[in-house]
């Protein structure tokens, strides 16, 4: 065991106790301990109420957030990698240039977040809700983006390389200026999407082809 794993675990028995203590010297109506302490000492709050809190430039490395409620919270500068954040609503979430590598939002909420200068590299974001989201300036380098709704993002002089958006909704997305080689967008929809100038180098397009300099049959602006 590593010495942060110890001093997590040691954290994690510490705050049990402490817990403890106070649930028998408090009346049964008094509040224990808020769900933002608890993820401090602990490094997990799955299904907890965190919307509006600010927890910028706090290391959340590897922290268990499923099904968490982070709407309006503010998340910039954190370091997030291989962080759990399955089902969890980050609706309204500032994330600006946050760390996020391999982090696991599939089937979250992201709706008018806003990760512009943010890390995802190889972040894994399937079925989520990116209606609205700022992307721009982010690096998602091999994110896996299937089966998303990514209507009206907005992700320019983003970093796309061989990021896999298949199946994935981007109609009125603008994704101008953007490096988006080897990206798969089989059966996605482009409708109203822009593109202008950017590069689609050996993409695949949603009808199956390699990208061929012309994207407008799939109803999108180059």
């Amino acid at each position: 065991m590593n010495t942060q794993s110890w001093l997590r675990r040691l954290s994690t028995i510490a705050f049990s106790i402490v817990v403890s203590l106070t649930i028998f010297s408090l009346p049964a109506h008094a509040f224990v301990a808020t769900d933002y302490e608890k993820l401090m000492v602990t490094n997990a709050c799955t299904g907890c109420d965190l919307s509006g809190v600010d927890l910028s430039n706090k290391d959340l490395y590897g922290s268990a957030l499923d099904g968490a409620n982070l709407s309006k919270a503010n998340l910039s500068g954190t370091l997030l990698n291989d962080a759990k954040l399955k089902e969890a609503n980050l609706t309204g979430a500032n994330l600006t240039g946050a760390i996020m590598m391999g982090t696991d939002f599939s089937r979250a909420n992201l709706s008018n977040a806003n990760l512009a200068d943010g890390d995802l590299y190889n972040a894994l974001l399937t079925n989520a809700i990116l209606l609205n989201v700022n992307l721009n300036n982010a690096d998602l380098t091999s994110a896996i983006i299937s089966d998303s709704d990514l209507s009206n993002a907005v992700g320019t002089h983003t970093k796309l390389k061989g990021a896999i958006l298949s199946r994935s909704n981007l109609s009125n997305a603008d994704f101008s200026n953007s490096f988006m080689r080897n990206v798969r967008l089989s059966s996605a929809t482009l409708k109203a999407a822009k593109f202008v100038g950017t590069d689609l180098s050996n993409s695949l397009m949603p009808d199956g082809t390699t990208y061929n300099g012309d994207i407008s049959k799939f109803g999108a602006y180059q």
